[in-house]
């Protein structure tokens, strides 16, 4: 079955920071994040990857999981966010929406995380190189 267009909403980012740096920042880049849809909460940290969730506000529900994991080669770093895991929105027509074009709920949460986690890495990295797909139509 094929997924939400939305799913396959990424940054890429090549810098010379640190894993551990570009980590760090990916971290406190989701708590700048003010959504008002959910909040969103570092799940697990490793080596070279962190995982998130974003929950709902009121019941704690979780609305979409993606990690960030990072690279290093030739003095560089990427670092890169994926979605793993979303609920879809529902709405009375749901079921007559094909599946690639529903709407992933808290998706502006998600943009709003690729947004200050670029912002944060290009501060301390002016030379970042960001590549960024949208998951739009």
């Amino acid at each position: 079955m094929a997924k939400p267009v939305q799913t396959r909403a990424s940054v890429s980012i090549g810098s010379s920071l640190s894993e551990g740096r570009m980590l760090e920042l990916a971290e406190k880049s989701s708590s700048a994040v003010d959504d008002n849809v959910g909040r969103i909460r570092l799940e697990s940290r490793a080596a070279h990857s962190e995982i998130f969730s974003l929950r709902d506000h009121f019941e704690g529900h979780e609305l979409m999981r993606f990690e960030v994991t990072t690279t290093r080669s030739v003095g560089r770093t990427t670092a890169r966010t994926a979605i793993t895991s979303f609920t879809v929105k529902e709405g009375g027509i749901a079921s007559l929406v094909p599946m690639a074009k529903r709407k992933l709920a808290g998706f502006s949460a998600y943009e709003a995380f690729m947004d200050q986690y670029v912002s944060a890495v290009v501060a301390e990295d002016r030379e970042a190189i960001v590549t960024l797909v949208d998951g739009k139509d």
